[in-house]
């Protein structure tokens, strides 16, 4: 599989490389192993919320208001 970059994120990523000594390829490797680990994790957290939302476990928008505002007088 080809991985195309811009010349600005190549050169970040040669500099990590150097610094970490560390492949380039094994950097990119991680980085896209870290993107699907969060991304599966965003879509459960998305799904639960959505769940609960069905199962009428909801907080109304005052008193979400209510408890922001509280906080920002602390």
């Amino acid at each position: 599989m080809a991985f195309h970059v811009t010349p600005e994120l190549e050169a970040k990523l040669e500099e990590l490389a150097q610094r970490t000594h560390r492949d380039k390829n094994e950097l990119l490797e991680e980085a896209v192993n870290n993107l699907l680990i969060y991304n599966q994790w965003f879509e459960r957290k998305v799904g639960a919320s959505i769940d609960a939302a069905d199962r009428g476990e909801i907080v109304a928008d005052e008193d979400v208001r209510g408890w922001l505002d509280g906080r920002e007088r602390s």
